[in-house]
């Protein structure tokens, strides 16, 4: 490799990128081995890897634990018309393949804030599912669901790495999501999002707080995303006509604050 200004490991992603730009490893190609590349480049493991972090953050590789590198296709989440699905169905309906890794599944007692956007009292039990979603293999976003003990007795024994959750609430609980309110945060991830997630620390990302009720009223989950920027946009359909209820507010106080 022609060496030029800048960290060596910097060049060495620019010469990456541009053979992905350049075709020469298409959608779902494996990429040489680290050890292959560190000797092509004539760099050390340290500086490939750093290289092949950055196209990793960029979104233009995945890097799937055990089986390697790849090229990256376009698995950009786009926010369309207000439509209550859940993860697996958003997938599904992108032709996109939908899977999960658990990270905690955990009995807490709610804080305040989850209370009171749950309808409960302080304290009261809470079952919370935390997970790590992928898009055909590539971690897309973190998830942490929130969930009222009393209404779902047991819900720690079905396997949410294979099951949708509100596959299990409507099948086993008889319980259907119909309605929910969504609002949006732009953020950065901290260490322990970053390294699930696969991005570096500080990277930007979408904060979704989604509180789901069912058809009888009843708030039946609070679940907090961390979705990677890269991997997000927000597209908004805008309407002369006046709907309530629909559109973006400001929100009030210093940014950060909730």
């Amino acid at each position: 490799m022609q060496r030029t200004s800048g960290p060596l490991y910097a060049q060495t992603a620019d010469v990456l990128r541009g053979r992905l730009a350049d075709k020469v490893w298409k959608q779902g190609d494996r990429l040489p081995s680290e050890t292959d590349l560190c000797r092509e480049f004539g760099v050390s493991s340290i500086t490939m890897r750093r290289a092949v972090g950055m196209l990793a953050a960029e979104g233009l590789v995945i890097r799937i634990q055990g089986k390697g590198t790849f090229a990256s296709g376009d698995h950009t989440l786009v926010l369309g018309p207000p439509q209550l699905t859940s993860f697996t169905q958003d997938m599904e309906r992108r032709g996109w393949r939908s899977s999960a890794r658990i990270v905690s599944v955990s009995f807490v007692p709610a804080s305040v804030a989850v209370a009171t956007k749950l309808g409960l009292a302080q304290g009261g039990p809470t079952t919370v599912v935390k997970r790590v979603r992928f898009a055909d293999e590539a971690p897309v976003a973190l998830q942490t669901a929130h969930l009222p003990s009393l209404f779902f007795p047991g819900l720690e024994r079905y396997d949410f790495a294979r099951e949708s959750l509100y596959g299990v609430l409507e099948r086993v609980y008889e319980v259907k999501p119909a309605n929910a309110s969504e609002t949006y945060r732009a953020s950065t991830v901290d260490e322990e999002e970053a390294e699930l997630l696969d991005v570096p620390p500080g990277s930007p990302a979408f904060r979704v707080e989604r509180v789901t009720s069912d058809g009888a009223g009843r708030r039946i989950e609070l679940v907090e995303s961390v979705i990677r920027g890269d991997r997000y946009t927000l597209a908004l359909r805008l309407s002369a006509s006046r709907q309530p209820g629909r559109g973006l507010s400001p929100v009030e106080g210093t940014p950060g604050e909730t």
